[in-house]
């Protein structure tokens, strides 16, 4: 069992605030400092052709969501937000699923790729996202719905604001 130190317990009681508040913001830092790198890498890329997507939408948008993330977990550990426990769900209905976490999470990416064409981006994210939440395990019946809607409707938001029109939103007839 790893045990902490005795004799370094007594530096760290000497440290001051501003020291402390480094220290817990580090994570956040270097998660900015991942998300600046891959915004970066992803800016020698066109994220628009023309009316087409380009290579590099997904790298920025990605490096952009990444930096925003580490910055705010930054700032949020540095003024010393303290850990909230969630609020218990010991009697909601749960859908465990032993073993097939790893299967579900990935049979959700293929769900996206295999349904986009046929059913549109709304409809491929929800169901993409119902199969990774069930993968992913402690999911209440309606947690899970509650995902599906909100990521479903977010990819609508996303599917009108970025991408071009060609892309299809939803199911062609």
């Amino acid at each position: 069992m790893l045990m902490p130190d005795p004799a370094r317990r007594s530096s760290l009681r000497h440290m001051t605030n501003g020291t402390a508040a480094l220290r817990r913001a580090v994570p956040g830092i270097a998660l900015a400092m991942i998300g600046a790198g891959v915004l970066l890498l992803a800016g020698a890329q066109p994220a628009w052709l023309g009316n087409d997507v380009g290579p590099g939408l997904m790298g920025q948008l990605l490096g952009k969501g990444i930096l925003a993330l580490g910055v705010l977990w930054a700032v949020l550990c540095a003024a010393g937000w303290k850990n909230v426990t969630a609020p218990s769900c010991e009697g909601a209905p749960r859908m465990d699923t032993p073993g097939m976490s790893g299967p579900l999470l990935l049979g959700g990416v293929l769900i996206f790729a295999l349904t986009l064409p046929l059913f549109g981006l709304v409809i491929a994210a929800g169901l993409a996202a119902m199969c990774s939440a069930i993968g992913a395990g402690e999911r209440a019946p309606r947690a899970l719905a509650l995902t599906v809607i909100g990521l479903a409707c977010l990819a609508a938001l996303v599917g009108v604001v970025l991408l071009p029109s060609t892309a299809p939103l939803w199911p062609r007839v």
